[in-house]
């Protein structure tokens, strides 16, 4: 008997320790946005940047939206964590330049999120109680048949001076004639681990000016791009490739 007992204690010890470690940690994952030039940070006062196009510029504005923000598993048994479901960036208002998580599960894990609103969610309307509503609103419009079209939100608003100070340029993103230029960005090379070390692990992600306007397609700050939709499928093939990067921050 008293063998038996010892048997089903050592067992319960071996099935204790084993759950032990897959026990969630108090780990959460902290987002920053940072914003620059190639190597350097924004003016918004003098004329220090210059494009692929040869046109120095300065930002005065940024504001963005970022949808469908979260971590992918990179093991099967876990499921994907959304971090946020949308987030607005203004770059004169420190309190959006930062996400941070709820605890998360052990695993392997890489991050995503779409850049503006895709064509179902980019509804007129849909986010009056949100913050970015006033400043961006799509306002819908009516072709020459009477048609609506499109309408919604803006993606992006970065705008500034550019080649002198009383000239200005307005990079506004979004569903040009209806249509969907929102598009998706994957770290798929990311590798964030959360274990049972109780750490909080801290990004960066960096949007870098220069590439909206280059690579593999030179835009130019003026005309209008707005309403441009050969420019808007430029902005967002650049913006695919080189816009966002990612970096680990130690402590």
């Amino acid at each position: 008997m008293k063998k038996h007992i010892l048997f089903l204690y050592f067992i319960s010890l071996i099935l204790f320790s084993c759950g032990e470690s897959n026990e969630n940690s108090d780990s959460r994952v902290f987002l920053n946005f940072n914003h620059h030039c190639d190597n350097n940070e924004l003016s918004n006062n003098a004329l220090i940047h210059t494009n692929e196009a040869g046109e120095s510029y300065n930002v005065q504005t940024l504001k963005y939206i970022l949808t469908d923000i979260k971590l992918i598993p990179n093991e099967k048994d876990h499921d994907e964590i959304i971090l946020k479901d949308i987030h607005f960036v203004d770059f004169n208002d420190p309190s959006t330049m930062f996400l941070e998580s709820e605890i998360i599960e052990n695993g392997s894990y890489n991050l995503s999120f779409r850049f503006g609103l895709d064509g179902n969610t980019n509804i007129a309307n849909s986010f009056t109680n949100e913050t970015f509503h006033a400043s961006m609103f799509w306002p819908p419009m009516i072709d020459s048949m009477g048609m609506e079209m499109g309408g919604g939100y803006h993606y992006m608003k970065l705008e500034g001076a550019f080649n002198n100070d009383s000239t200005f340029y307005n990079t506004h993103t979004g569903p040009t004639m209806g249509m969907d230029h929102s598009f998706l960005v994957n770290f798929n090379m990311l590798d964030i681990n959360i274990n049972n070390s109780n750490e909080n692990l801290e990004y960066s992600i960096e949007m870098n000016i220069n590439n909206w306007y280059e690579n593999p397609n030179t835009v130019n700050l003026a005309p209008m791009i707005m309403m441009n939709m050969t420019k808007q499928m430029q902005l967002m093939s650049n913006g695919m490739t080189d816009v966002f990067t990612i970096e680990g921050i130690l402590d």
